[in-house]
């Protein structure tokens, strides 16, 4: 039996069952006794307390922390409630709401995976609901799948495990091939191991969306590393291959939301949630949002000058008519040959200017070519650079999208109207820039980061045992150092850490309840599997045979089948008593007669003849 089951905690709270386990913590089915407490006595909770053998590592127990600070600022309907924090030497647990329902993963695989857009959309807001609050909290989930989203009866959502909220980015890496929260989820830079903020949780809300909607996950792979990978670079199958029966807007939504750059995807929860909002006041709504590439920020930014020279100069405008109204206390007669003055002034530099145009500026609009596409050769043969209607300032950059010698960005792009004569930029590539793989072996992890992102590529962190290199120094890097690869590849560096057990020994459950049989498989990191009755003498329900043998080392979540007694097996029924060989007539029941297999004539004019004593004929009966 677990240890804490039938304790008090601080005599708070009596623990009653354990109902779950996690990577470093148990869960427990308890009660609140209400001596002095924050929750009522009677109310049912559940109590999350940390493993006695991770006590004392000091990450886990900052990360246990961690968990308690983010989720304790949080209050809303689509989030589990905390109730109470204990963090001592001691032990260290958090006492949430006790949810009774079953988890959206488990819903989602009940109904095949796949959901109508309408409840889609019911479910998607309410996870955007809580979002926007722990974001306006300053708390980032960064762990968003349906394993973490319980579902009630009633159809609410509440979200839990904000287990990894607020975790530093050197904690923000994959270990041992798992990552820190679901790979199948996690955003791309989450992926790298860069910085998070709420554009990663939009993302993981838009991968699951796009689950719902067409019953599959937009990246898959044999491991952890590749489908890390697959969210770094790849594509997915567009939504609307994938189900093509997915309303339009919906389709935009979910790909906004799962944008690889995050400047690219809704600005918040609240924003997806506005769009949401739109589409089912008008399931006809189309979006048709634009998306910027990595140079476009430079753009943006110059944009935003502009516009604060001009509210600039929009403010200038209250000290004008500050000035006009002082003009007031002008004397009248000064202030007509004011006015006359200025407005003659105005007239002259109105007509000197349309003169000025009408003699200088003879240059008209042209259209602008499109170049890109074109090699330099093609475009300098083109009218509008051979005839001189446009001036050109070529750039050449390396690009990996383009090959070497064409024409691959433009400014103003082609299709505008411009002054004949303006200056354009086009941008000609030099072809993919590769770099090689600096040998990073033995390094500590953020100097071999550091060097590898100083080189043009990108660093994805997976933990690995290996005894021979110190924990905290990179083993190796795949592709392996000294390979020549395309500037901004990405580069698995693989780093020591230490090892962590992955396997468990079986205990014995004979003779074990089965309620008791699986608490205890579940203390061992272990699972109930079938269960086969047979009659026993055992007490019905108590476990009499197990098929994986106790003392044999599994791996953690194996399953162990069991046999249980039904009880003793009951008595066969007595057997009915067997007709004489001949049969016999309905009155040798009735009158307990003999055999009438020897018959004889009644003899005339009656009278009782028979052979056999106490046998009474029918017609005896006259």
């Amino acid at each position: 039996m677990d240890k804490l089951i039938g304790k008090k905690l601080d005599g708070l709270y009596e623990v009653k069952e354990l109902i779950g386990t996690g990577g470093m913590a148990n869960v427990y089915k308890a009660v609140a006794l209400g001596q002095n407490g924050p929750v009522p006595a009677g109310t049912v909770v559940a109590v999350k307390v940390l493993r006695a053998e991770y006590m004392h590592d000091p990450d886990l127990v900052n990360r246990f922390k961690n968990e308690s600070k983010a989720i304790s600022l949080l209050h809303h309907p689509n989030i589990v409630k905390v109730y109470d924090v204990s963090v001592t030497d001691r032990l260290q647990y958090i006492v949430m709401e006790y949810v009774n329902g079953m988890t959206l993963r488990a819903y989602l695989n009940e109904r095949g995976g796949k959901l109508s857009s309408r409840e889609t959309v019911h479910f998607i807001s309410q996870i955007l609901q809580a979002l926007d609050h722990a974001h306006r909290n300053g708390v980032v989930h960064r762990d968003v799948k349906p394993q973490n989203i319980m579902l009630l009866d009633s159809g609410q959502l509440r979200m839990m495990d904000f287990g990894i909220a607020r975790i530093s980015r050197a904690e923000n890496q994959l270990l041992a091939g798992k990552a820190m929260g679901s790979v199948h989820y996690i955003s791309p830079e989450q992926a790298r191991g860069e910085v998070t903020g709420p554009q990663s949780d939009i993302y993981s809300v838009g991968v699951m969306m796009y689950e719902m909607l067409s019953g599959r996950l937009p990246f898959d792979g044999e491991d952890a590393v590749k489908v890390a990978l697959k969210q770094i670079a790849d594509t997915p199958r567009p939504l609307a291959e994938a189900a093509p029966d997915t309303p339009r807007a919906l389709v935009e939504i979910t790909e906004k939301a799962m944008a690889k750059l995050p400047a690219n995807r809704y600005a918040s929860a609240s924003e997806m949630l506005d769009a949401l909002r739109r589409y089912v006041q008008d399931p006809d709504v189309v979006f048709a949002y634009k998306y910027i590439t990595e140079e476009a920020p430079a753009k943006v930014v110059k944009q935003t000058m502009s516009q604060k020279k001009d509210s600039a100069g929009a403010g200038a405008r209250p000290a004008q008519k500050r000035r006009k109204k002082r003009s007031v206390f002008i004397p009248v007669l000064l202030g007509i040959t004011v006015a006359f003055a200025l407005a003659c002034a105005a007239l002259c530099y109105m007509i000197l200017r349309n003169a000025n145009n009408l003699f200088t500026d003879q240059k008209a609009d042209i259209v602008l070519e499109d170049f890109v596409g074109m090699t330099r050769a093609e475009a300098e043969a083109s009218a509008q650079i051979s005839g001189g209607q446009i001036n050109v300032d070529w750039v050449e950059e390396y690009s990996s999208t383009y090959g070497e010698g064409y024409i691959y960005k433009q400014s103003p792009t082609g299709g505008r109207n411009i002054r004949e004569g303006q200056t354009v930029t086009l941008t000609v590539s030099l072809g993919t820039q590769y770099v090689t793989i600096p040998d990073v072996t033995n390094y500590v992890q953020a100097d071999a980061e550091q060097l590898l992102r100083d080189s043009g590529l990108s660093v994805l962190v997976v933990q690995n045992v290996e005894p021979s290199v110190a924990v905290g120094a990179v083993i190796r890097t795949e592709p392996a150092a000294g390979t020549s690869v395309a500037a901004g590849s990405t580069v698995v560096v693989y780093v020591s850490r230490q090892q962590v057990a992955t396997t468990t020994t079986v205990p014995s459950v004979v003779g074990l309840t089965v309620e008791d049989a699986r608490t205890l498989l579940v203390q061992n990191r272990l699972t109930l599997g079938s269960q086969t009755q047979a009659y026993s003498d055992q007490p019905e329900g108590t476990v009499i045979a197990q098929e994986t043998a106790a003392g044999a080392t599994v791996k953690f979540n194996t399953r162990v089948n069991v046999t249980v007694s039904a009880g003793p097996e009951p008595l066969p029924e007595p057997e009915a008593p067997s007709t004489p060989e001949g049969g016999g007539d309905w009155w040798e029941d009735l009158w307990g007669g003999g055999s009438s297999s020897s018959s004889s004539s009644a003899p005339e004019g009656g009278g009782s003849s028979s052979s056999e004593p106490g046998l009474i004929w029918p017609w005896d009966w006259f």
